[in-house]
């Protein structure tokens, strides 16, 4: 699997939870999440892709200078379609270019730094930052929907996969 292909699964991952959540669970602020909803890590992961997506042909990534829509956040509607976009456009940023990096490491100041990245690499990053959600939103699934099957794999990296099949066979 490429990595265009797994960034496409895991985002299939959020549309099946997507599918079976309405609109009150979705944005509904959990304890287990330090009250935060499915649907704001949700919005977190599809902006982030936005972000790529958006900005990759400017040369430039700024994941600060997101949209930050709460709509995303509250309608699983809103969010499905983004998530169809994000699939559609996903390609476009695929090919190889070099990009800077513009981050900030200091809540307290505009301060920004630039660091060299690429397309390939920012596509990495955000497929791990899916994983780390889908972990992070399996646990509130488990509260709000504890009868919904998830998809073999969701939040779980493909190294620990790899990992634990491989102390099973021992």
């Amino acid at each position: 699997m490429n990595l265009i292909e797994a960034t496409i699964e895991k985002l299939s991952n959020v549309q099946y939870y997507l599918k079976a959540l309405g609109d009150t669970a979705y944005s509904e602020g959990l304890e287990v999440l330090s009250f935060a909803s499915i649907g704001q890590h949700t919005r977190h992961i599809i902006e982030f892709y936005q972000c790529l997506i958006d900005q990759c042909s400017s040369g430039k990534i700024n994941y600060d200078e997101r949209i930050r829509n709460e709509i995303i956040e509250t309608s699983t509607f809103t969010a499905m379609e983004a998530l169809t976009d994000i699939i559609n456009d996903i390609k476009e940023v695929a090919s190889y270019k070099q990009l800077q990096l513009v981050v900030s490491f200091d809540s307290d100041s505009d301060d920004y730094e630039t660091v060299p990245t690429s397309t390939q690499r920012e596509l990495v990053y955000n497929l791990e930052h899916v994983i780390h959600h889908l972990a992070i939103i399996k646990i509130g699934l488990a509260v709000l929907a504890p009868e919904l099957q998830l998809p073999e794999g969701f939040g779980v990296a493909p190294s620990t996969i790899k990992y634990q099949k491989s102390t099973c066979a021992q």
